[in-house]
């Protein structure tokens, strides 16, 4: 499938509305050489996997395994990854599409895909200076290389988003008469010709050739086509569907129903339809590059296959018409005739387009390009055609018994091939719960706490999560997150675990961390004593609240936390908190301190620990952590640096439920 331009002006603004500029870029992974997949993470709303292809653009919900290993991903990894993303744009209806970068150091990148011909990845500056790119052009109307400026193709035809009745007429007035009309269209629009054949059947129009058409033709052909972009463009007009084949597979996606369509099942939204298809077709590229050896080795040995056949049905053939001519002649020789050189021979000969010749003084018979001695009896010329036939018959058992080994040696590479296709598959995304996007824990006791990660996040907890039942903490230090422990208030334990596991939380994950402190105080509160708005006349800044009343401190609580593996809801996921509540569910953990390492190289490090303790009595578990992504171990990591104090086994295998 290849996306139009209006239906890649669609993904564009769809995702453009999704994509807010909170969203950074947490990962970027390689999936082929033309597309990669970049996740991108908000503090408070759910990640987005969204895939930049040379193919279109479009939000996922598949999971990948890398294919095809690419310079681009690293040169792109190093120039966006913890980058903003500040915006997404497509020139006019080209097929190009723009996504604008902004990294904390407010270093503009632009990537710029291109998915027609070929495609291309070009990552340019602020000034659209290349810096990278896939594949240079060098041609007569553009070239595009490293350290030159992205330059624009030239225009094809109208802008099919600005088109006009004036602007179809010049067009038409520049195209030879005979062309026919639906070629003309679709070279002045550029619209893929499902689109261009449902303008036409929509209009009414009969007519072949462009200069059939009149003015009131070319009038409803443009009121035809600004309808059906508007149908495209426009979500609310959307009846989405996905075209399959024969077997069922997906080949092409539709947002809008289509008079001429066949073979199609309906689905939510376009964006999911495009998922399908086009995310088959990388699969399926993936697949062939994969096998791309073996599948040439398996074509050389199917054409010696076919080369065999060949061979032993002419074999075949000649055995039976050597048999055949042996036996008529000695049908002759039962009529008294036994001469080779008699006159009726020569002529039934001849028939049989034999032919007599002499090579080194001795005289052949040429029969069907066998060459066999002529004998001047014809039983013992005739015996001498059955030795041959006999000959040629024995050939063509041996050409089956090569045949068999060619085939032998297809099916072997045939099950090789499958088994890479069975490996190369994509599974759905697990959905994360919502507690997810912030920092969270279940104490010994079974309370889930949860906790900002940032001024945004730290206002959602407040304002989005706090009911009556919980109780709140904040460290006193500037840089303190909010911390709830849900449904706190149901507790009947006199001395509750969560009240010293959530104050350790509050002042670990506070800036007392990155400021190298080993103690800090908390205290917690009340829902009623926390007021969401300022004073009158008095501002507070994002994140922040106004604590009323009196506030129940925790003291000289020691900055510590854990780094686990957890199973919740038949899943596994890394988790981060108070030592004990870790402990208690993981099935590894490390204990952390202040100090050391910065959060990439310690995230390198826990993960290394984590694969090699678990390695020790689950395989299966040890290499599932292999593929986990280290932005899951930086992202439950304090801000500043940490050192492992120590690792160890955990005291659980249990599935943990979260109601």
């Amino acid at each position: 499938m290849e996306l139009s331009g209006i239906e890649l002006h669609f993904l564009v603004n769809k995702i453009s509305s999704m994509v807010t500029s909170e969203f950074y870029v947490s990962s970027v992974s390689s999936i082929t050489k033309n597309s990669i997949l970049l996740k991108l993470h908000h503090p408070i709303h759910p990640d987005i996997m969204l895939m930049v292809s040379t193919k279109g653009i479009w939000i996922t919900n598949k999971k990948y395994k890398q294919v095809e290993e690419t310079q681009f991903t690293k040169v792109i990894s190093r120039e966006i990854e913890r980058a903003k993303i500040n915006s997404l744009s497509q020139p006019g209806s080209e097929r190009i599409y723009f996504i604008h970068f902004a990294g904390r150091d407010d270093k503009v990148r632009i990537l710029v895909v291109e998915i027609f011909g070929k495609g291309n990845f070009i990552l340019c500056d602020e000034t659209m200076k290349i810096i990278w790119i896939l594949n240079s052009i060098e041609v007569r109307h553009r070239t595009l290389k490293a350290g030159l400026k992205y330059a624009l193709p030239p225009n094809r035809g109208e802008d099919v988003l600005r088109i006009s009745v004036e602007g179809l007429s010049k067009n038409l007035s520049q195209v030879p008469e005979n062309i026919e009309v639906v070629k003309w269209l679709g070279k002045s629009t550029s619209l893929p010709r499902k689109y261009v054949d449902e303008i036409i059947s929509e209009s009414g129009i009969d007519k072949k050739l462009v200069n059939q058409l009149s003015n009131g033709d070319i009038e409803v052909i443009y009121k035809e086509t600004k309808e059906l972009t508007d149908r495209v463009l426009d979500e609310k007009n959307h009846e989405p569907s996905v075209i399959v084949d024969g077997l069922g597979v997906a080949i092409d996606a539709s947002p809008i129903s289509m008079s001429k369509e066949s073979n199609s099942t309906g689905v939510e939204t376009f964006m999911e339809a495009i998922d399908q298809v086009l995310s088959n077709e990388i699969l399926s590229i993936g697949r062939s590059l994969k096998t791309e050896e073996t599948d040439r080795k398996i074509q050389e040995l199917e054409h010696d296959l076919a080369e065999q056949d060949k061979a032993k049905m002419n074999v075949v053939l000649k055995s039976k018409s050597l048999r055949s001519i042996a036996h008529d002649l000695m049908k002759l020789s039962s009529f008294g005739i036994t001469d080779m050189n008699d006159k009726s021979v020569k002529s039934f000969l001849e028939k049989n387009n034999s032919k007599i010749f002499q090579e080194n003084g001795i005289t052949y018979v040429d029969i069907l390009d066998e060459k066999v001695k002529l004998e001047s009896s014809i039983p013992k010329f005739s015996s001498l055609l059955f030795s041959r036939a006999k000959e040629l018959e024995r050939g063509a058992t041996n050409i089956d018994k090569a045949s068999e080994e060619l085939q032998s040696r297809i099916e072997k590479l045939r099950g090789q091939t499958q088994k890479i296709h069975e490996k190369i598959q994509f599974s759905t995304l697990e959905s994360k719960q919502w507690y997810e996007r912030y920092r969270w824990f279940l104490t010994t006791d079974g309370h889930l706490v949860i906790g900002g990660r940032d001024a945004s996040s730290n206002s959602a907890v407040i304002r989005k999560h706090m009911s009556e039942d919980d109780i709140i903490f904040h460290a006193e230090i500037h840089g303190s997150p909010f911390f709830l422990v849900k449904n706190a208030k149901s507790n009947d334990n006199e001395s509750p675990n969560y009240i010293d596991e959530a104050a350790q939380a509050t002042v670990s994950f506070s800036r007392a961390w990155k400021d190298g402190l080993s103690s800090g105080d908390a205290y917690w509160v009340f829902p009623n004593q926390v007021k969401k708005g300022a004073p009158t006349g008095q501002f507070l800044p994002k994140g922040s609240f106004v604590i009323e009343g009196k506030r129940n401190f925790c003291r000289g609580i020691e900055l510590k936390l854990s780094v686990g593996l957890v199973k919740i809801e038949n899943r596994y996921t890394i988790v981060s908190g108070p030592i004990n509540a870790i402990k208690k569910r993981s099935l590894v953990y490390a204990s952390l301190l202040p100090g050391g390492s910065d959060p990439m190289n310690l995230a390198k490090k826990l993960k290394s620990e984590f694969v090699r303790v678990i390695s020790e009595f689950d395989s299966d578990l040890s290499d599932y952590l292999k593929k986990v992504l280290l932005d899951d171990f930086i992202r439950v990591l304090p801000t500043g640096q940490s050192k492992i104090e120590r690792m160890e086994r955990g005291q659980s295998v249990n599935d943990v439920k979260i109601s």
